[in-house]
């Protein structure tokens, strides 16, 4: 039998997305709706393990009506508009896809569409960030466990151990090697 607790959050958390940013679910092709909803099932527990461990109490997603749930197992429900791969996501950027499209050759419009209706993040939180020091460099360095970050960060807060690190690596270094190998092979010919 399912608890009276567990239905009431499912019906608590089964939310339209934001009411700013509102579309007909009958615009989108049901089959994007769909995939929409299979991206927001699959970020809820890895967004849940951010604050605690275990698997949702609710995770759903309706493709018909464009509504979800996301109930962590500690009984909160974490902001998801935060977040990429999530419905509330897709129906932002689904909403301003039908703005700019509103506003025809208007490209004040169509710019303001987008820039005054940012989708995702605009200053995410880490929320289990620890700080640890290395007794060998005498420097602490930040590390953090199950974070849900997307992009390249810059480096200064992960010790240089990311991407970011070997794509500056790569804008100082790379024309050098590059033109070092063009003059050895045309010496080389001659």
């Amino acid at each position: 039998m399912v608890s009276f607790r567990l239905t009431l959050l499912a019906l608590a958390s089964a939310v339209a997305v934001s009411a700013d940013y509102y579309i007909d679910p009958e615009s989108v092709p049901l089959s994007s709706r769909m995939a929409w909803c299979n991206d927001q099932r699959s970020s809820c527990p890895t967004i849940c393990l951010q604050t605690t461990t275990g698997p949702p109490e609710v995770n759903t997603c309706d493709a018909e009506t464009l509504t979800y749930g996301c109930v962590c197992s500690d009984g909160k429900q974490p902001n998801i508009s935060e977040y990429t791969l999530t419905l509330p996501y897709y129906v932002c950027t689904e909403w301003g896809n039908q703005c700019v499209k509103d506003c025809g050759s208007n490209n004040v419009c169509a710019s303001d569409c987008r820039e005054q209706h940012p989708c995702g993040a605009q200053n995410p939180v880490r929320a289990n960030t620890t700080v640890t020091s290395t007794t060998a460099t005498s420097s602490a360095t930040a590390t953090a466990s199950n974070e849900v970050f997307d992009g390249l960060a810059d480096g200064s807060e992960n010790g240089n151990r990311n991407a970011a690190g070997a794509l500056r690596f790569g804008d100082s270094y790379g024309l050098a090697v590059v033109a070092g190998g063009l003059f050895a092979g045309f010496a080389m010919l001659l």
